[in-house]
Protein backbone atom coordinates (compact mmCIF):
# COMPACT_ATOMS: atom_id res chain seq x y z
CA UNK A 1 0.00 0.00 0.00
CA UNK A 2 1.70 3.41 -0.96
CA UNK A 3 2.61 5.74 1.53
CA UNK A 4 0.32 8.71 1.89
CA UNK A 5 1.85 11.91 0.02
CA UNK A 6 1.29 14.39 3.60
CA UNK A 7 2.18 11.89 6.56
CA UNK A 8 -0.40 12.58 9.45
CA UNK A 9 2.53 11.71 12.16
CA UNK A 10 4.51 14.40 10.72
CA UNK A 11 4.38 17.89 12.25
CA UNK A 12 3.63 20.93 9.86
CA UNK A 13 2.55 17.88 6.99
CA UNK A 14 5.26 16.27 5.91
CA UNK A 15 6.26 14.00 3.10
CA UNK A 16 6.99 10.56 4.78
CA UNK A 17 9.93 8.69 2.41
CA UNK A 18 8.89 6.15 -0.66
CA UNK A 19 10.93 2.89 0.67
CA UNK A 20 11.06 -0.25 -1.13
CA UNK A 21 10.36 -2.92 1.16
CA UNK A 22 7.16 -4.85 2.74
CA UNK A 23 7.08 -2.28 5.61
CA UNK A 24 6.31 1.62 5.13
CA UNK A 25 9.34 3.85 5.72
CA UNK A 26 8.77 5.67 9.34
CA UNK A 27 10.99 8.71 8.82
CA UNK A 28 9.83 11.75 7.00
CA UNK A 29 10.54 15.33 6.54
CA UNK A 30 8.55 18.69 7.44
CA UNK A 31 8.86 22.57 7.63
CA UNK A 32 9.84 24.23 10.66
CA UNK A 33 11.54 27.67 11.61
CA UNK A 34 9.27 31.52 11.82
CA UNK A 35 8.07 33.29 9.59
CA UNK A 36 10.87 34.79 8.96
CA UNK A 37 13.89 32.10 9.01
CA UNK A 38 12.14 28.56 7.26
CA UNK A 39 14.24 25.19 7.80
CA UNK A 40 13.69 20.93 7.28
CA UNK A 41 13.44 18.71 9.94
CA UNK A 42 13.47 14.91 10.41
CA UNK A 43 11.13 13.36 12.15
CA UNK A 44 11.25 9.63 13.14
CA UNK A 45 8.30 7.59 14.61
CA UNK A 46 10.15 4.69 15.50
CA UNK A 47 12.44 6.75 17.39
CA UNK A 48 9.51 8.28 19.41
CA UNK A 49 6.45 6.73 20.37
CA UNK A 50 5.03 4.64 17.55
CA UNK A 51 1.96 3.61 19.96
CA UNK A 52 0.56 7.45 20.80
CA UNK A 53 1.50 8.68 17.33
CA UNK A 54 4.33 11.05 18.50
CA UNK A 55 7.24 11.08 16.27
CA UNK A 56 10.77 12.17 17.17
CA UNK A 57 13.14 14.78 15.66
CA UNK A 58 16.39 13.25 14.23
CA UNK A 59 19.36 15.42 13.45
CA UNK A 60 19.70 19.40 13.18
CA UNK A 61 17.79 21.61 11.17
CA UNK A 62 18.37 21.99 7.34
CA UNK A 63 18.42 24.81 5.09
CA UNK A 64 17.18 23.10 2.12
CA UNK A 65 14.56 20.26 1.63
CA UNK A 66 17.04 18.11 -0.80
CA UNK A 67 19.64 17.67 2.01
CA UNK A 68 16.59 16.94 4.85
CA UNK A 69 15.88 14.20 2.43
CA UNK A 70 19.25 12.65 2.27
CA UNK A 71 19.15 12.88 6.19
CA UNK A 72 16.20 11.23 6.41
CA UNK A 73 17.28 8.45 3.73
CA UNK A 74 20.90 7.76 5.86
CA UNK A 75 18.78 7.58 9.02
CA UNK A 76 15.94 4.74 7.54
CA UNK A 77 18.88 2.67 6.21
CA UNK A 78 19.49 2.28 9.92
CA UNK A 79 16.39 1.03 10.77
CA UNK A 80 16.06 -1.39 7.70
CA UNK A 81 19.59 -2.73 8.22
CA UNK A 82 17.92 -5.34 10.31
CA UNK A 83 15.28 -6.40 8.32
CA UNK A 84 17.94 -6.02 4.95
CA UNK A 85 19.94 -8.96 6.92
CA UNK A 86 17.30 -10.65 7.93
CA UNK A 87 15.57 -10.55 3.85
CA UNK A 88 19.23 -11.58 2.90
CA UNK A 89 19.51 -14.49 5.28
CA UNK A 90 16.45 -16.09 4.40
CA UNK A 91 17.10 -15.79 0.52
CA UNK A 92 20.76 -17.23 0.81
CA UNK A 93 19.40 -20.24 2.66
CA UNK A 94 16.79 -20.75 0.60
CA UNK A 95 19.10 -20.53 -2.45
CA UNK A 96 21.47 -22.58 -0.45
CA UNK A 97 18.85 -25.63 0.01
CA UNK A 98 18.01 -25.35 -3.44
CA UNK A 99 21.25 -25.06 -5.10
CA UNK A 100 21.98 -29.25 -5.06
CA UNK A 101 25.69 -28.60 -4.37
CA UNK A 102 27.87 -31.39 -3.10
CA UNK A 103 31.64 -31.11 -2.40
CA UNK A 104 32.56 -31.96 -5.63
CA UNK A 105 30.72 -28.95 -6.73
CA UNK A 106 32.14 -26.64 -4.44
CA UNK A 107 35.39 -28.10 -5.63
CA UNK A 108 35.27 -27.63 -9.08
CA UNK A 109 33.84 -24.30 -8.67
CA UNK A 110 36.24 -23.13 -6.09
CA UNK A 111 39.57 -23.59 -8.15
CA UNK A 112 37.62 -21.93 -11.27
CA UNK A 113 37.72 -19.37 -9.78
CA UNK A 114 41.40 -19.28 -10.01
CA UNK A 115 42.05 -17.54 -6.65
CA UNK A 116 45.18 -19.67 -6.81
CA UNK A 117 47.56 -18.98 -9.77
CA UNK A 118 48.48 -23.12 -9.90
CA UNK A 119 44.51 -24.11 -9.79
CA UNK A 120 42.08 -24.47 -12.24
CA UNK A 121 40.05 -26.63 -14.26
CA UNK A 122 40.47 -27.25 -18.18
CA UNK A 123 39.64 -29.26 -20.76
CA UNK A 124 42.53 -31.62 -22.15
CA UNK A 125 40.84 -33.00 -25.13
CA UNK A 126 39.77 -36.57 -23.50
CA UNK A 127 38.18 -35.58 -20.34
CA UNK A 128 38.37 -32.18 -17.08
CA UNK A 129 41.21 -31.98 -15.15
CA UNK A 130 41.02 -30.37 -11.96
CA UNK A 131 44.26 -28.83 -9.91
CA UNK A 132 42.95 -27.53 -6.49
CA UNK A 133 44.26 -24.91 -4.49
CA UNK A 134 47.74 -25.36 -3.07
CA UNK A 135 48.96 -28.15 -4.89
CA UNK A 136 52.28 -28.39 -6.40
CA UNK A 137 53.71 -26.30 -9.87
CA UNK A 138 53.77 -29.31 -12.08
CA UNK A 139 51.08 -30.96 -10.48
CA UNK A 140 48.64 -32.65 -13.61
CA UNK A 141 45.50 -32.68 -11.58
CA UNK A 142 42.88 -35.40 -10.75
CA UNK A 143 39.50 -36.47 -13.41
CA UNK A 144 36.64 -35.35 -13.10
CA UNK A 145 33.16 -36.85 -14.43
CA UNK A 146 32.43 -34.78 -17.68
CA UNK A 147 28.65 -35.35 -16.50
CA UNK A 148 29.31 -33.32 -12.77
CA UNK A 149 30.79 -30.52 -15.38
CA UNK A 150 28.12 -30.23 -17.63
CA UNK A 151 25.64 -29.92 -15.43
CA UNK A 152 27.74 -27.16 -13.41
CA UNK A 153 28.22 -25.14 -16.82
CA UNK A 154 24.02 -25.70 -17.73
CA UNK A 155 23.23 -24.00 -14.83
CA UNK A 156 25.40 -21.23 -15.18
CA UNK A 157 28.24 -21.31 -12.30
CA UNK A 158 30.81 -21.98 -14.88
CA UNK A 159 32.11 -21.25 -18.21
CA UNK A 160 34.49 -22.66 -20.99
CA UNK A 161 36.46 -21.00 -23.45
CA UNK A 162 37.37 -21.78 -27.20
CA UNK A 163 40.97 -22.96 -25.50
CA UNK A 164 39.22 -25.55 -23.12
CA UNK A 165 40.10 -23.65 -19.63
CA UNK A 166 36.81 -23.10 -17.57
CA UNK A 167 35.97 -20.14 -15.49
CA UNK A 168 33.67 -19.37 -12.85
CA UNK A 169 30.84 -16.85 -13.25
CA UNK A 170 29.44 -14.28 -10.99
CA UNK A 171 26.39 -16.83 -10.24
CA UNK A 172 29.00 -19.16 -9.58
CA UNK A 173 30.87 -16.86 -7.24
CA UNK A 174 27.88 -15.51 -5.20
CA UNK A 175 26.97 -19.30 -4.56
CA UNK A 176 30.45 -19.95 -3.88
CA UNK A 177 30.14 -17.47 -0.70
CA UNK A 178 26.85 -18.32 0.20
CA UNK A 179 28.49 -21.84 0.80
CA UNK A 180 31.83 -20.34 2.37
CA UNK A 181 30.70 -20.39 5.93
CA UNK A 182 28.21 -23.27 5.80
CA UNK A 183 30.56 -26.23 4.03
CA UNK A 184 29.82 -28.74 6.41
CA UNK A 185 26.20 -28.80 5.11
CA UNK A 186 27.09 -29.75 1.62
CA UNK A 187 25.59 -33.11 0.54
CA UNK A 188 28.26 -35.78 -0.33
CA UNK A 189 29.06 -36.37 -4.11
CA UNK A 190 26.74 -38.18 -6.41
CA UNK A 191 27.45 -41.63 -7.47
CA UNK A 192 28.52 -42.41 -11.11
CA UNK A 193 25.38 -42.45 -13.30
CA UNK A 194 23.13 -41.51 -10.70
CA UNK A 195 23.66 -37.85 -11.45
CA UNK A 196 20.56 -35.43 -11.19
CA UNK A 197 19.04 -34.25 -14.70
CA UNK A 198 19.61 -30.76 -14.19
CA UNK A 199 20.82 -28.57 -11.61
CA UNK A 200 18.71 -25.10 -10.18
CA UNK A 201 20.58 -21.87 -11.04
CA UNK A 202 20.76 -18.72 -8.54
CA UNK A 203 17.59 -16.96 -7.97
CA UNK A 204 17.97 -13.28 -9.31
CA UNK A 205 21.07 -14.45 -10.99
CA UNK A 206 22.73 -13.72 -14.55
CA UNK A 207 21.50 -17.61 -15.49
CA UNK A 208 17.87 -17.06 -14.06
CA UNK A 209 17.63 -13.51 -15.73
CA UNK A 210 18.90 -15.27 -19.24
CA UNK A 211 16.28 -17.44 -19.11
CA UNK A 212 13.75 -15.42 -17.70
CA UNK A 213 14.50 -13.58 -21.09
CA UNK A 214 14.52 -16.86 -22.87
CA UNK A 215 11.27 -17.46 -21.58
CA UNK A 216 9.70 -14.04 -22.45
CA UNK A 217 11.28 -14.52 -26.00
CA UNK A 218 9.71 -18.00 -26.39
CA UNK A 219 6.28 -16.67 -25.62
CA UNK A 220 6.34 -13.47 -27.69
CA UNK A 221 7.47 -16.36 -30.71
CA UNK A 222 4.62 -18.34 -29.28
CA UNK A 223 2.36 -15.25 -29.40
CA UNK A 224 3.05 -14.61 -33.13
CA UNK A 225 2.98 -18.14 -34.30
CA UNK A 226 -0.04 -18.17 -32.42
CA UNK A 227 -1.44 -15.19 -34.60
CA UNK A 228 -0.59 -16.23 -37.77
CA UNK A 229 -2.05 -19.77 -36.58
CA UNK A 230 -5.09 -18.47 -36.35
CA UNK A 231 -4.65 -15.87 -39.42
CA UNK A 232 -4.00 -18.91 -41.09
CA UNK A 233 -6.79 -20.98 -40.15
CA UNK A 234 -9.06 -18.09 -40.26
CA UNK A 235 -8.14 -18.04 -44.13
CA UNK A 236 -8.19 -21.98 -44.76
CA UNK A 237 -11.40 -21.47 -42.70
CA UNK A 238 -12.56 -18.86 -45.71
CA UNK A 239 -11.35 -21.07 -48.63
CA UNK A 240 -13.30 -24.30 -47.24
CA UNK A 241 -16.26 -22.34 -46.77
CA UNK A 242 -16.39 -20.57 -50.23
CA UNK A 243 -15.58 -24.00 -51.41
CA UNK A 244 -18.74 -25.13 -49.86
CA UNK A 245 -20.64 -22.39 -50.99
CA UNK A 246 -19.31 -23.60 -54.41
CA UNK A 247 -20.29 -26.91 -54.07
CA UNK A 248 -23.57 -26.15 -52.69
CA UNK A 249 -23.99 -24.05 -55.17
CA UNK A 250 -23.44 -26.70 -57.73
CA UNK A 251 -25.60 -29.35 -56.25
CA UNK A 252 -28.22 -27.36 -56.23
CA UNK A 253 -27.52 -26.61 -59.26
CA UNK A 254 -27.30 -30.19 -60.31
CA UNK A 255 -30.57 -30.71 -58.28
CA UNK A 256 -32.73 -28.21 -60.42
CA UNK A 257 -31.08 -29.63 -63.68
CA UNK A 258 -31.86 -32.91 -62.59
CA UNK A 259 -35.58 -31.87 -61.38
CA UNK A 260 -36.15 -30.17 -64.88
CA UNK A 261 -34.54 -33.13 -66.64
CA UNK A 262 -37.45 -34.91 -64.76
CA UNK A 263 -40.25 -32.86 -65.36
CA UNK A 264 -39.20 -32.76 -69.08
CA UNK A 265 -38.93 -36.63 -68.93
CA UNK A 266 -42.35 -36.76 -67.27
CA UNK A 267 -43.91 -33.88 -69.63
CA UNK A 268 -42.34 -36.05 -72.10
CA UNK A 269 -43.72 -39.62 -71.28
CA UNK A 270 -47.42 -38.35 -70.52
CA UNK A 271 -47.76 -35.83 -72.99
CA UNK A 272 -48.41 -32.66 -71.17
CA UNK A 273 -46.72 -30.50 -73.22
CA UNK A 274 -48.83 -31.41 -75.85
CA UNK A 275 -51.95 -28.84 -76.45
CA UNK A 276 -54.67 -30.53 -77.98
CA UNK A 277 -57.35 -29.27 -81.01
CA UNK A 278 -60.90 -30.62 -80.40
CA UNK A 279 -62.82 -30.30 -83.67
CA UNK A 280 -66.51 -31.37 -82.94
CA UNK A 281 -67.79 -33.29 -86.37
CA UNK A 282 -70.93 -34.20 -85.32
CA UNK A 283 -73.11 -34.29 -81.57
CA UNK A 284 -70.93 -35.60 -79.12
CA UNK A 285 -68.31 -36.50 -81.34
CA UNK A 286 -64.80 -34.77 -81.51
CA UNK A 287 -61.37 -35.24 -83.91
CA UNK A 288 -58.60 -34.38 -81.56
CA UNK A 289 -55.34 -33.32 -82.88
CA UNK A 290 -51.87 -32.52 -80.93
CA UNK A 291 -49.25 -30.08 -81.56
CA UNK A 292 -46.30 -31.77 -83.31
CA UNK A 293 -48.50 -34.96 -83.96
CA UNK A 294 -50.01 -35.79 -87.62
CA UNK A 295 -52.22 -38.44 -85.55
CA UNK A 296 -55.89 -38.10 -85.66
CA UNK A 297 -58.02 -39.93 -82.51
CA UNK A 298 -61.79 -39.93 -82.41
CA UNK A 299 -63.61 -39.32 -79.38
CA UNK A 300 -67.15 -39.65 -79.13
CA UNK A 301 -69.57 -39.34 -75.83
CA UNK A 302 -71.47 -42.73 -74.89
CA UNK A 303 -74.74 -41.64 -73.65
CA UNK A 304 -76.55 -45.10 -73.99
CA UNK A 305 -74.44 -48.28 -72.80
CA UNK A 306 -73.68 -46.98 -69.29
CA UNK A 307 -74.43 -45.37 -66.28
CA UNK A 308 -72.90 -42.52 -66.62
CA UNK A 309 -71.35 -40.67 -69.84
CA UNK A 310 -68.46 -42.10 -70.81
CA UNK A 311 -65.82 -40.36 -73.71
CA UNK A 312 -64.49 -43.20 -75.57
CA UNK A 313 -61.52 -42.82 -77.50
CA UNK A 314 -60.79 -44.56 -80.89
CA UNK A 315 -57.93 -44.85 -83.24
CA UNK A 316 -58.24 -45.92 -86.91
CA UNK A 317 -61.73 -47.74 -85.71
CA UNK A 318 -59.61 -49.47 -83.32
CA UNK A 319 -61.40 -49.20 -79.41
CA UNK A 320 -58.36 -47.81 -77.06
CA UNK A 321 -60.38 -46.64 -73.66
CA UNK A 322 -63.07 -45.21 -72.21
CA UNK A 323 -63.30 -42.35 -69.31
CA UNK A 324 -66.11 -40.79 -67.11
CA UNK A 325 -64.54 -37.08 -67.82
CA UNK A 326 -63.67 -35.01 -70.69
CA UNK A 327 -60.15 -34.08 -69.07
CA UNK A 328 -59.37 -37.42 -68.49
CA UNK A 329 -60.36 -37.90 -72.15
CA UNK A 330 -57.76 -35.56 -72.73
CA UNK A 331 -54.81 -36.84 -70.69
CA UNK A 332 -55.27 -40.10 -72.48
CA UNK A 333 -55.10 -38.81 -75.79
CA UNK A 334 -52.04 -36.74 -75.09
CA UNK A 335 -50.35 -40.07 -73.42
CA UNK A 336 -51.22 -42.14 -76.52
CA UNK A 337 -49.46 -39.12 -78.63
CA UNK A 338 -46.71 -39.44 -76.19
CA UNK A 339 -46.23 -43.27 -76.96
CA UNK A 340 -46.05 -42.52 -80.12
CA UNK A 341 -47.46 -46.32 -81.09
CA UNK A 342 -50.06 -45.66 -83.32
CA UNK A 343 -52.82 -48.30 -83.05
CA UNK A 344 -54.61 -49.97 -86.73
CA UNK A 345 -53.43 -48.43 -90.12
CA UNK A 346 -54.75 -45.14 -91.78
CA UNK A 347 -57.61 -45.71 -94.14
CA UNK A 348 -56.36 -42.97 -97.09
CA UNK A 349 -60.14 -42.74 -98.11
CA UNK A 350 -62.71 -41.53 -95.45
CA UNK A 351 -64.88 -44.68 -94.53
CA UNK A 352 -68.15 -44.36 -96.30
CA UNK A 353 -71.70 -43.28 -94.09
CA UNK A 354 -73.29 -46.61 -92.74
CA UNK A 355 -76.94 -46.29 -92.29
CA UNK A 356 -78.50 -46.66 -88.91
CA UNK A 357 -81.51 -46.38 -87.72
CA UNK A 358 -84.11 -43.35 -88.51
CA UNK A 359 -83.82 -40.58 -86.32
CA UNK A 360 -85.92 -37.66 -85.96
CA UNK A 361 -83.04 -35.68 -88.59
CA UNK A 362 -83.62 -38.67 -90.92
CA UNK A 363 -81.17 -41.71 -91.14
CA UNK A 364 -78.24 -41.76 -88.77
CA UNK A 365 -75.11 -41.05 -90.42
CA UNK A 366 -71.92 -42.28 -89.38
CA UNK A 367 -71.26 -40.32 -87.13
CA UNK A 368 -74.57 -40.89 -85.16
CA UNK A 369 -75.10 -44.37 -85.56
CA UNK A 370 -75.52 -46.29 -82.50
CA UNK A 371 -72.17 -47.47 -80.99
CA UNK A 372 -71.27 -51.32 -81.61
CA UNK A 373 -71.45 -53.27 -78.14
CA UNK A 374 -68.41 -53.75 -76.36
CA UNK A 375 -66.67 -56.77 -76.94
CA UNK A 376 -65.55 -59.59 -74.25
CA UNK A 377 -61.83 -58.05 -74.56
CA UNK A 378 -62.17 -54.56 -74.18
CA UNK A 379 -61.77 -53.19 -70.76
CA UNK A 380 -63.41 -53.88 -67.39
CA UNK A 381 -66.59 -52.21 -65.52
CA UNK A 382 -65.61 -48.66 -65.51
CA UNK A 383 -65.68 -46.91 -61.99
CA UNK A 384 -68.73 -45.17 -61.28
CA UNK A 385 -69.45 -43.06 -58.07
CA UNK A 386 -71.62 -44.44 -54.77
CA UNK A 387 -74.26 -42.63 -55.78
CA UNK A 388 -74.65 -43.28 -59.05
CA UNK A 389 -76.79 -46.91 -60.29
CA UNK A 390 -74.63 -50.45 -60.65
CA UNK A 391 -73.40 -49.93 -64.68
CA UNK A 392 -74.34 -53.12 -66.47
CA UNK A 393 -71.02 -55.10 -66.99
CA UNK A 394 -70.08 -56.45 -70.16
CA UNK A 395 -71.11 -59.60 -72.20
CA UNK A 396 -69.47 -62.21 -72.44
CA UNK A 397 -66.93 -61.60 -69.19
CA UNK A 398 -64.98 -64.49 -67.70
CA UNK A 399 -66.52 -65.66 -64.53
CA UNK A 400 -65.15 -64.72 -61.67
CA UNK A 401 -63.80 -68.40 -60.38
CA UNK A 402 -63.77 -71.37 -62.35
CA UNK A 403 -66.19 -74.06 -61.85
CA UNK A 404 -63.66 -77.40 -60.81
CA UNK A 405 -65.24 -80.19 -62.47
CA UNK A 406 -64.00 -83.74 -62.51
CA UNK A 407 -61.71 -85.40 -59.96
CA UNK A 408 -59.72 -83.35 -57.05
CA UNK A 409 -56.30 -82.33 -58.37
CA UNK A 410 -52.97 -82.92 -56.00
CA UNK A 411 -51.95 -79.26 -54.72
CA UNK A 412 -48.34 -78.52 -54.98
CA UNK A 413 -45.67 -78.20 -52.47
CA UNK A 414 -46.51 -80.24 -48.68
CA UNK A 415 -49.15 -82.44 -48.94
CA UNK A 416 -52.42 -81.16 -47.43
CA UNK A 417 -55.21 -82.98 -46.05
CA UNK A 418 -58.11 -83.50 -48.41
CA UNK A 419 -61.96 -81.73 -47.75
CA UNK A 420 -63.66 -82.83 -44.81
CA UNK A 421 -67.63 -83.87 -44.36
CA UNK A 422 -67.81 -82.86 -40.71
CA UNK A 423 -71.67 -84.41 -40.25
CA UNK A 424 -70.44 -87.45 -41.54
CA UNK A 425 -66.38 -87.39 -40.13
CA UNK A 426 -64.97 -89.22 -42.99
CA UNK A 427 -63.07 -88.00 -46.67
CA UNK A 428 -65.16 -87.45 -49.05
CA UNK A 429 -63.48 -89.86 -52.82
CA UNK A 430 -64.10 -92.83 -54.50
CA UNK A 431 -63.30 -96.72 -53.59
CA UNK A 432 -60.35 -98.45 -54.83
CA UNK A 433 -59.99 -102.16 -55.57
CA UNK A 434 -60.33 -103.16 -51.69
CA UNK A 435 -63.21 -100.52 -51.27
CA UNK A 436 -61.06 -98.41 -49.51
CA UNK A 437 -61.35 -95.31 -49.80
CA UNK A 438 -59.03 -93.46 -52.58
CA UNK A 439 -57.11 -89.97 -52.19
CA UNK A 440 -55.28 -88.02 -53.98
CA UNK A 441 -51.50 -88.44 -53.04
CA UNK A 442 -52.32 -90.46 -50.55
CA UNK A 443 -50.39 -91.47 -47.34
CA UNK A 444 -50.02 -90.67 -44.03
CA UNK A 445 -52.44 -87.30 -43.48
CA UNK A 446 -52.39 -84.63 -41.12
CA UNK A 447 -55.63 -84.07 -38.92
CA UNK A 448 -57.58 -81.88 -40.50
CA UNK A 449 -57.96 -78.47 -38.66
CA UNK A 450 -61.42 -77.51 -37.88
CA UNK A 451 -62.84 -73.73 -37.65
CA UNK A 452 -63.86 -74.40 -34.27
CA UNK A 453 -62.37 -76.73 -31.23
CA UNK A 454 -63.73 -80.35 -31.62
CA UNK A 455 -66.92 -80.77 -29.46
CA UNK A 456 -69.16 -83.46 -28.82
CA UNK A 457 -71.13 -83.50 -32.50
CA UNK A 458 -67.78 -82.74 -34.12
CA UNK A 459 -65.19 -85.33 -33.96
CA UNK A 460 -61.44 -84.42 -34.95
CA UNK A 461 -60.85 -86.68 -38.20
CA UNK A 462 -57.30 -88.55 -37.80
CA UNK A 463 -55.82 -89.25 -41.52
CA UNK A 464 -54.23 -92.92 -41.33
CA UNK A 465 -53.07 -95.14 -44.05
CA UNK A 466 -55.45 -97.75 -44.94
CA UNK A 467 -55.33 -101.01 -42.76
CA UNK A 468 -54.91 -104.21 -44.47
CA UNK A 469 -57.60 -106.27 -46.27
CA UNK A 470 -58.23 -109.12 -43.79
CA UNK A 471 -59.01 -106.45 -40.53
CA UNK A 472 -61.92 -104.00 -39.84
CA UNK A 473 -61.06 -100.93 -41.16
CA UNK A 474 -61.70 -98.41 -38.83
CA UNK A 475 -64.01 -94.93 -38.97
CA UNK A 476 -61.61 -92.08 -39.37
CA UNK A 477 -64.18 -89.99 -37.28
CA UNK A 478 -66.61 -92.68 -35.15
CA UNK A 479 -65.21 -95.36 -32.34
CA UNK A 480 -66.76 -98.37 -33.79
CA UNK A 481 -65.28 -100.64 -36.73
CA UNK A 482 -67.72 -100.93 -39.42
CA UNK A 483 -68.09 -104.10 -41.11
CA UNK A 484 -67.19 -104.88 -44.67
CA UNK A 485 -69.74 -104.20 -47.27
CA UNK A 486 -70.39 -107.13 -50.19
CA UNK A 487 -70.11 -105.11 -53.12
CA UNK A 488 -71.49 -107.61 -55.73
CA UNK A 489 -74.64 -108.13 -58.00
CA UNK A 490 -76.56 -110.34 -56.09
CA UNK A 491 -79.33 -111.51 -59.31
CA UNK A 492 -76.35 -112.90 -61.31
CA UNK A 493 -74.34 -114.39 -58.07
CA UNK A 494 -78.13 -116.51 -57.75
CA UNK A 495 -78.51 -117.27 -61.22
CA UNK A 496 -74.80 -119.04 -61.37
CA UNK A 497 -74.84 -120.01 -58.18
CA UNK A 498 -71.98 -117.87 -56.65
CA UNK A 499 -71.77 -116.26 -53.32
CA UNK A 500 -72.08 -112.40 -52.94
CA UNK A 501 -68.46 -112.35 -51.67
CA UNK A 502 -67.17 -114.07 -55.27
CA UNK A 503 -69.10 -111.86 -57.52
CA UNK A 504 -67.58 -108.87 -55.71
CA UNK A 505 -64.18 -110.33 -55.67
CA UNK A 506 -64.38 -110.63 -59.62
CA UNK A 507 -66.14 -107.00 -59.96
CA UNK A 508 -62.75 -106.01 -58.06
CA UNK A 509 -60.25 -107.85 -60.51
CA UNK A 510 -62.12 -106.39 -63.31
CA UNK A 511 -61.61 -102.73 -62.12
CA UNK A 512 -57.98 -103.84 -61.86
CA UNK A 513 -57.87 -105.16 -65.35
CA UNK A 514 -58.68 -101.77 -66.55
CA UNK A 515 -57.00 -99.48 -64.50
CA UNK A 516 -54.13 -101.81 -65.55
CA UNK A 517 -54.64 -101.23 -68.97
CA UNK A 518 -55.47 -97.79 -69.20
Amino acid sequence: MPTPTLAPWIPGGGTALEWGLLNPCPVGVGPGGTARVRWWLVWCLDCGDRYAGRPAQVGDEHNHRDDARFAARLHADEHEADFRRFVAALRTEEARQKSGWTTRVYDLVAAATREDPDGGVWWDGTGYRLVPAGARLDAKGRRVRRRVVELVLAAGFLRQDERGEVWATADGRAMLTAWRQHRADLAQPWPARHEPEALPPLPGGDEAARRKEAARQRAVELDRWRAETRAEAERVRERAEQQHQAELAAKRERAAGAQAERERAERARTGSDITLTWSAVGAGRWTVTGSGHDRRLEVALNERDFATDMYEIRENGHFVSRHPYRHQAGAAVRQLLADGVEIGERTPDPTPAVLGRPTARGLADRWHQAPPRPLPTEGITPDHSPGQRAARRPLGRTPLRTRLRGPQRALPGRARPGRTDRHRGETRGRLDAQEHRWRVGGGRRRPTRLPHPPSGRHRTVHHRSAPAAGRARAVPGGTRPRPRRAVGMPGVGARFGLSPTTVGACIDIFRMSKKMTY
